[in-house]
């Protein structure tokens, strides 16, 4: 996984050389998953004013180009890229053979965030008094990261008030549930939305992250939980087939021997 920006560096070409690399490597380990963080960064939108910085991420944007372009001859290289300004990326970047394929990936719903609240709170000690539900209906808009801060100065907010306390009741949530507002927008919602309703219109490409189940599923939650920070994100997708045929290919070349 790379950063955006972690390519950045104050000498000439080395953040180019870093994009090579990781492309390189990924060739040489194929089948393998590249995956970046922060893509707005690395893929910005070429024009506009002529500083340092611009210039620089023009000229890796040209690198990632050139290295997208490249895998057409390559099996096996499956390439990720996560953004929440989906319309800061290069307009290059969204053809067709490059990033073909984009998710949306929305706030938590009701069902999700109480899902997880069930696992942040599960390995607290909490009084009859909680009711997750009822948390999880007042913290519209809050993504994964905000409710497990919420469940963490809940705790804390009970620790302050006894030092030897064992129960985080319902008034330490609300307590901390007043002091905290959603980073996420209603404005923002509607903007994302509205690009994915322009990007539908052009290409028809356009998926939704599928709703949640009902119900405490904590599997389900274990896999989410690592990927905390995603408010809204829009993950891109390029050359899925391609991996999917060379991992085929690989697995018949294996029972064959």
């Amino acid at each position: 996984m790379e950063a955006g920006a972690e390519l950045y560096s104050m000498y000439v070409g080395e953040g180019e050389a870093l994009l090579r690399n990781t492309f390189q490597r990924a060739r040489l380990a194929a089948p393998s998953i590249i995956f970046f963080d922060e893509a707005d960064v690395v893929a910005a939108k070429r024009g506009g004013t002529s500083s340092n910085s611009t210039t620089v991420g023009e000229r890796l944007l040209s690198t990632l180009l050139t290295e997208m372009d490249g895998l057409e001859q390559s099996k096996g290289i499956l390439v990720l890229a996560a953004t929440n300004r989906p319309s800061a990326i290069d307009a290059a970047l969204m053809r067709p053979g490059r990033f073909d394929l984009v998710l949306y990936v929305p706030p938590p719903d009701l069902e999700a965030r109480y899902e997880i609240l069930c696992v942040h709170t599960r390995k607290m000690k909490i009084s009859n008094d909680v009711d997750l539900r009822r948390i999880a209906e007042d913290s519209e808009l809050f993504t994964g990261a905000e409710l497990e801060g919420l469940c963490r100065e809940a705790g804390i907010v009970a620790l302050r008030e006894n030092i030897s306390a064992t129960v985080v009741g319902d008034h330490h949530f609300q307590t901390v549930k007043e002091s905290l507002k959603p980073a996420l927008t209603r404005a923002e919602v509607e903007r994302y939305s509205s690009f994915m309703k322009t990007r539908l219109m052009k290409s028809g490409t356009i998926e939704s992250y599928p709703k949640h189940n009902t119900g405490c599923k904590r599997n389900l939650l274990d896999s989410m939980v690592p990927v905390k920070a995603c408010a809204l994100s829009l993950v891109l997708l390029a050359a899925a087939k391609y991996f999917l045929m060379f991992t085929k290919s690989a697995r018949h070349d294996v029972s064959a021997t």
